[in-house]
């Protein structure tokens, strides 16, 4: 490798992960978990508080908020589900990108991606019950400027969509497995 940073990503770091989780499957263990509230109207707050890696907590804090947009009868004060969820999708997908690239020593100079979702209220709102709830297809685009052959670009692209975990959530079923908890 030319450089230690490539993307931003140390590549050494990268790949000490990767050799380790390797060498220890245990360690490629992860697990995320959120705690959502609803703040009345159409808002919630999401809180991050911590995760797991390799059977060891890390503690961290964020705050993510929704809300609809106001034809949506919210008051537009943060994106939506939605928005969240696709932004989600975007976010993991730049991440592999990334790293990725700089693992196979491409360099980039631009990346975007966009991604459109469209869902019928029909289904949300209990309507028709052969609506589906949720999108039938999600289109996205990845912009990517780097002087790498089209060929890498090619690779990594499809690279990511077989290695991203938010690709693949969105691409496979998924098995919920709910709990509900009623207060009195």
């Amino acid at each position: 490798m030319t450089t230690e940073i490539l993307n931003g990503i140390d590549v050494p770091a990268l790949e000490a992960i990767a050799d380790s989780i390797k060498n220890n499957p245990d360690r490629g263990a992860v697990a995320f978990r959120v705690k959502t509230e609803w703040k009345g109207q159409t808002k919630s707050v999401t809180t991050v508080s911590d995760y797991m890696l390799g059977g060891e907590t890390f503690s961290r804090h964020f705050q993510i908020h929704a809300d609809e947009p106001r034809e949506l009868l919210g008051e537009n004060t943060a994106p939506n589900p939605q928005e969240l969820l696709m932004a989600a999708l975007n976010a993991c997908m730049s991440v592999g990108y990334a790293a990725s690239a700089a693992a196979m020593g491409i360099e980039l100079e631009k990346l975007e991606i966009e991604t459109e979702g469209r869902l019928d209220l029909r289904g949300f709102l209990g309507l028709d019950p052969a609506i589906k709830p949720g999108y039938e297809a999600v289109r996205y685009t990845v912009r990517i400027r780097s002087s790498a052959p089209r060929e890498k670009l090619e690779e990594l692209h499809q690279w990511i969509m077989k290695t991203s975990p938010n690709f693949s959530n969105f691409a496979t079923a998924i098995r919920m497995i709910p709990n509900l908890i009623i207060d009195n």
